[in-house]
C-alpha cells in the first residue's frame, strides 16, 4: 500500500511507479469518483476509430466509467 499526502492547494503526487504501472504520463487524465467512503482514480482512455458507415463518418470508443460521452463527442468534432 501507498500512502500519499494531499497538499494545502488538494494535490496529490501519484508515486512514480504507480505511473509507470498504468502507462501514466504528464498528459494522463485521470476520472475520479467516490464510493463507499474511498477516492477512485481511473485511467480515462480514448481509444477512438472512426468509421464510415453509408456514407457517413461515424466512430467508435472505448469510454471508461462515468465518462460524459457529450464531452467526448465535442473533444473530438473539431
Amino acid at each position: 500500500m501507498e500512502v500519499i499526502t494531499v497538499t494545502k492547494n488538494g494535490q496529490i503526487t501519484l508515486p512514480e511507479n504507480l505511473r509507470k504501472q498504468l502507462r501514466l504520463n504528464d498528459e494522463s487524465k485521470l476520472s475520479l469518483k467516490i464510493e463507499a467512503g474511498r477516492l477512485i482514480l481511473t485511467p480515462i482512455t480514448e481509444d477512438v476509430e472512426l468509421l464510415e458507415q453509408d456514407g457517413i463518418l461515424t466512430f467508435s470508443a472505448n469510454l471508461t466509467a462515468d465518462e460524459d460521452i457529450n464531452a467526448l463527442i465535442e473533444k473530438l468534432r473539431y
